[in-house]
């Protein structure tokens, strides 16, 4: 009776083994009647791919931004008190859909793009130093540092958010005062 059984199983399970191999065979040796493409995307990229059953053709664009140029022009006060206007003109120019774009050309940076990196880093390296003196001279560190056990923490913490915050809002002051 045992012998029957063993049989029984064996035969089961070498007839599940065969018409799965069957089954992956058939799977593998079916091909599409349209090739598979798989082309690399990215934000800015473009393609277009005609394919029948004859042939295709596939047309592609890996950085296809739309740019969009816009001039600015506006009349500001000028001189002493404002006496008279200065024409002031702004050039941008902007990817489709973004904020700002900074156009570098031959992957060189342009004299007034690095007058305007220079001129930030002023801004920041003085309003680092106004935002740390404000913090130690309005007594806001020595008020913190009384406090028990963690007033040496409370003063650092302080003295450094106020360097960090002095010396963005000093970097946003220089780059605007510059129109950067």
């Amino acid at each position: 009776m045992n012998n029957n059984i063993i049989k029984g199983v064996s035969v089961g399970l070498g007839t599940i083994f065969i018409t799965s191999n069957f089954y992956t065979i058939s799977l593998l040796s079916k091909k599409p009647n349209l090739p598979m493409f798989d082309l690399p995307v990215s934000k800015y990229s473009s393609y277009e791919i005609q394919a029948s059953k004859t042939g295709y053709r596939i047309r592609h664009k890996m950085h296809d931004p739309r740019i969009i140029g816009s001039v600015e022009t506006s009349k500001k006060p000028a001189g002493f008190l404002g006496g008279s206007k200065a024409t002031v003109t702004k050039r941008t120019q902007k990817i489709a859909g973004e904020k700002d774009v900074t156009v570098i050309t031959n992957g060189q940076l342009t004299d007034k793009q690095i007058a305007c990196i220079k001129e930030k880093a002023k801004g920041e390296s003085t309003g680092k130093l106004i935002g740390t003196s404000v913090a130690t001279g309005t007594g806001l560190t020595t008020s913190l540092a009384n406090v028990p056990m963690i007033g040496w923490f409370l003063a650092g913490f302080a003295t450094n958010t106020a360097q960090r915050e002095g010396g963005k809002i000093g970097g946003n002051m220089a780059s605007e005062f510059n129109e950067c």
